[in-house]
């Protein structure tokens, strides 16, 4: 018991510092769509900031799903030292690795976006000037990356999780001053600007432990086996950014409007996973390395299992009120300047379907971490590639009769699919999950979960239809109040004991 109050004070801590930093990149995208709506312009940023994160979400990828595990295990096994130098010798390889590909990528831009995206000329010239400007940053990105990952390796997740407020405030300083002179071009530069202050973020954390060494060493076996865990665990770890990119690609043939809404949508999904998800997997890929490197399966099986519960218990409801009320938060969160009801219905249309799949992301990702922290990357890499097909299928089919919708709606049936595979191959590997254990404990959460929709549903209907941000907020603040009513009722009748787990978790940290 007091290793699950440790995991809830720990995860609302990092919880807490993940929503401040969503909600300056909340911030940072009102800002954004208030200054450029769903124009061409804004679907040229998408665009280009598509292209340039692609490569940081291969290094990411890559670097977060092996360089803890490997990381631990030197420390445990031998000591800091030599994990340091081991973690020297892989930030120095990859920066140069990133600099050659933004070199090929700064030279073969053009042909790139032609390949990609079916704008017209204009907005072809316009996607590469962006896409080049956010390349000059990349090799800051990428160390950044691997800076963080040996910080959520050394346990200090508070500070690794500081890299999310460069991006939103360079942003937001650039689109505000120089905006008008330079246009769209201000966020790119913005971007470039935010790449390298992540760096200088995480530098004061480092001081201490973290003793850097000025070897660059190819030769390395311990780089050789990142490598071998790395290469099916891009795949694996960036599915959901690579099915977004192929959503992207495909919507650049849709009616003007359609990428930025699939991009404004997904920003949403990516700020309710980053808040309810990624904390608990961050910290539990840490604590599962360990168990994996002392061979403790049963330790393993139990925090998974135990994290499922916790996840489920505190993200359906919020996934609930946000289906029923998808327009709402869309008008809510979006709508001002240059972001009118057109691009409200549009967006909401998509971010419903997104919403749908919500589940099937974040358990999808923490299945993945599950394989990794037994440095199994082949697994989830296989898993991958069929939800990437099986996605590709679903789009061309749904595209034509759904637009934007279906792009969204395939992808959110691919992640389900992925799922399930998921959790038979890691059934095989592990043997019995004992997932029997917490079956009754799941659905009684899932009753809850559509009790808080029904309540949702009605105080919606009840209430007139908003003409403005405020009315939105008022709409959306008494249905979602009408839904987590419901929801805890509901948990406290059928006797939900995750929710008696996390209460009394919270209040400890309270009385702390």
């Amino acid at each position: 018991m007091a290793r699950k109050d440790k995991l809830i004070k720990t995860t609302a801590l990092v919880t807490a510092v993940i929503i401040l930093s969503k909600v300056f990149g909340l911030a940072r995208d009102v800002l954004t769509a208030g200054y450029f709506g769903t124009s061409i312009e804004n679907d040229a940023y998408a665009s280009a900031y598509t292209l340039f994160y692609f490569p940081v979400l291969l290094f990411n990828s890559c670097i977060t799903a092996t360089i803890v595990p490997l990381f631990v295990e030197e420390r445990e096994k031998f000591s800091l030292k030599h994990s340091n130098r081991f973690a020297s010798n892989a930030l120095n390889l990859f920066i140069v690795a990133s600099l050659l590909i933004a070199a090929v990528m700064y030279v073969f831009c053009d042909p790139i976006v032609r390949l990609v995206f079916r704008f017209d000329e204009a907005g072809i010239q316009l996607t590469v000037k962006l896409t080049r400007i956010m390349l000059l940053g990349l090799a800051f990105n990428i160390a950044s990356i691997v800076l963080s990952s040996l910080l959520n390796a050394m346990e200090k997740f508070m500070a690794a999780q500081l890299t999310g407020f460069p991006l939103s405030v360079a942003v937001i300083l650039s689109v505000v001053l120089f905006s008008k002179r330079i246009g769209i071009e201000a966020i790119a530069w913005g971007v470039f600007a935010a790449s390298v202050l992540q760096v200088v973020v995480l530098i004061p954390a480092l001081l201490g432990w973290f003793e850097y060494h000025p070897v660059l060493d190819i030769r390395d076996p311990r780089f050789h086996r990142l490598l071998k865990l790395a290469g099916p665990a891009v795949l694996s770890m960036g599915i959901s950014e690579i099915n977004h990119l192929i959503d992207r690609s495909l919507a650049s043939g849709l009616p003007t409007g359609s990428i930025s809404a699939m991009n404004y949508a997904y920003k949403l999904i990516t700020f309710l996973l980053g808040v309810l998800m990624v904390p608990l997997t961050t910290i539990m890929f840490s604590r599962m390395s360990k168990l994996a490197v002392g061979d403790d399966k049963s330790g393993l099986l139990e925090a998974l299992r135990h994290s499922i519960r916790l996840i489920s218990l505190v993200a359906l409801p919020i996934v609930a009120v946000a289906m029923v009320m998808s327009n709402d938060v869309v008008q809510m969160i979006y709508m001002r300047g240059s972001f009118n009801m057109d691009s409200v219905r549009l967006t909401g249309g998509v971010l419903l379907f997104y919403l749908i799949g919500v589940m099937g992301f974040g358990f999808r990702d923490f299945m993945n971490r599950s394989f990794h922290a037994i440095q199994d990357t082949r697994t989830p890499f296989r898993v991958a590639c069929l939800v990437v097909a099986l996605n590709i299928a679903l789009n061309l089919i749904l595209r034509v009769y759904m637009g934007a919708r279906g792009l969204a709606l395939a992808t959110s049936i691919a992640s389900y699919c992925g799922l399930i595979v998921m959790f038979f191959l890691l059934r095989r590997r592990l043997g019995l999950l004992g997932f029997k254990q917490i079956a009754a404990e799941m659905v009684k959460i899932l009753i809850a979960a559509l009790g808080c929709a029904a309540a949702c549903w009605v105080v919606r209907g009840a209430l007139p239809t908003a003409s403005g941000t405020l009315g939105a907020l008022g709409r959306l603040a008494a249905a979602t109040a009408a839904g987590f009513a419901a929801y805890m009722a509901l948990c406290l009748l059928l006797r939900v004991n995750t929710m008696k787990e996390l209460l009394g978790g919270l209040l400890g940290r309270a009385r702390g």
